[in-house]
């Protein structure tokens, strides 16, 4: 898995990637620590982390100099939850981790880092992706850009088809109609793996925000998920492109992989997924940087709304014997300097106002930009949200849906019963 990619499935996509069990301990002991500590660093991270280059430099120049060196180290993603949450519960041997703040017990695991100086550098949605339901903060945020969701497509494969960037549903249904015609997959998903297919949730989820804050109803159980009129819009028109014939053939066993190959080469003219691909498929032909673009999943209505994940989470256990020598690490992270290098290395959404998308980004990446900048958007919903969303079953539940084995409202009554359990299950009030 991609670095970015992991990064923001840890902030948004919960089991998808790297979910962690919420975790109990710490109680109330004292925040531990002090400015003078020589103690080491002990960075907890994945292993899809390890080795990535622009974070083993940045440590390796940290430590040069620091009288608290880092030690990252890395732990199987698929152990990533049992091991932070034993060494949390353990109070041991883990000063640094990451994850989302709706598997945590915050207050009792957390340092609380509210007032912090690197707050004043966030962009708003850097902001609210870290602050917690109680309105403190309890993260540095990772110096790895944000990311957004929506349609990347073959310029050259509209181009050619005559077809132009769709600004409503129907104009997308009739532009995938026209690309068949011309022999080409209008649109690509990769159904086996199955966190790509929770991609065109991410993508169409903030269209919910359009007509008010129908994020904070659902928090509080208040309306349910399958009753809200953008989703229904969406999800008739993908049930439809099923039916039709407008995704891949093999959409139950095309892999992430296939499909960047696909969009790049031409045989499909878009896929649907989040910007972290953009570096990817770049990657993958010398002209695709120029020749993918993006555009937001619109509206029946032909508007747009994207969600942007915002900053992700890298948080000090209050169980560290060493916190200033934490907070001195997590602050040279997220310091211009070095998320610059990162933004450099893997162009997407910058969560500080003083780190740039790189002049040379790829064409997506700008397309991405220019919407952000003439368009509506909104913190990404399942960072939003206070339920955890059951991705295993909205995961099998798209794949009866981009079968043809289940219809549009029976995938929406599943999602919506889905969530309404897990807030039950985590005892959110109003469940």
């Amino acid at each position: 898995m991609n670095t970015l990619r992991t990064a923001i499935a840890l902030g948004a996509a919960g089991a998808l990637a790297l979910g962690l069990a919420a975790c109990q301990g710490g109680g109330d002991a004292a925040e531990s620590g002090s400015a003078s500590s020589t103690e080491g660093i002990v960075y907890v991270v994945p292993t899809s982390w390890a080795n990535v280059a622009v974070l083993t430099e940045a440590v390796d120049a940290y430590n040069a100099d620091a009288a608290s060196p880092v030690t990252l180290q890395a732990i199987p993603d698929e152990n990533y939850n049992s091991v932070v949450g034993s060494r949390l519960a353990g109070g041991t041997d883990i000063d640094i981790f990451a994850g989302a703040y709706t598997l945590f017990d915050v207050p009792n695991v957390m340092v609380d880092l509210t007032g912090e100086p690197f707050l004043d550098r966030l962009t708003e949605a850097g902001v609210d992706s870290l602050t917690a339901s109680d309105g403190k903060v309890y993260s540095f945020p990772s110096p790895t850009p944000g990311a957004t969701f929506g349609v990347f497509y073959n310029t050259k494969v509209f181009e050619e088809a005559g077809v132009a960037v769709p600004t409503s549903l129907a104009e997308m249904t009739e532009a995938m109609k026209a690309l068949k015609a011309k022999g080409t997959t209008p649109l690509f998903l990769a159904g086996k793996d199955g966190w790509t297919l929770l991609q065109h949730r991410n993508s169409v989820n903030p269209l919910m925000n359009l007509d008010g804050d129908t994020i904070s109803k659902l928090n509080a159980n208040e309306m349910r998920w399958d009753q809200i009129p953008a989703l229904t819009d969406q999800y008739n028109a993908l049930e439809s492109w099923a039916k039709d014939g407008l995704l891949n053939e093999d959409v139950l066993t095309a892999t992430y992989e296939e499909s960047l190959k696909a969009v790049v080469d031409g045989s499909a003219a878009m896929i649907i997924n989040g910007s972290w691909a953009i570096g990817e498929m770049s990657g993958l032909a010398d002209d695709a940087a120029t020749s993918i673009g993006f555009f937001p999943l619109p509206s029946a209505e032909g508007r747009t709304m994207l969600g942007l994940s915002g900053a992700d989470g890298l948080h000090i256990a209050k169980s560290s014997a060493n916190v200033e020598g934490a907070k001195a690490f997590l602050s040279y992270l997220a310091s211009p300097e070095v998320a610059q290098k990162f933004m450099d290395a893997a162009p997407g959404i910058s969560n500080f106002t003083d780190v740039t998308v790189p002049e040379k980004a790829p064409k997506a990446m700008t397309d991405i930009a220019t919407a952000i900048e003439k368009g509506a958007s909104t913190l990404a919903i399942d960072n939003a949200s206070l339920v955890p969303a059951p991705e295993s079953d909205l995961i099998a539940a798209y794949q009866q849906l981009v079968a043809g084995q289940m219809s549009a409202a029976d995938f929406l009554t599943t999602e919506a019963d889905g969530m309404i359990a897990s807030g039950k299950a985590a005892g959110i009030p109003g469940f």
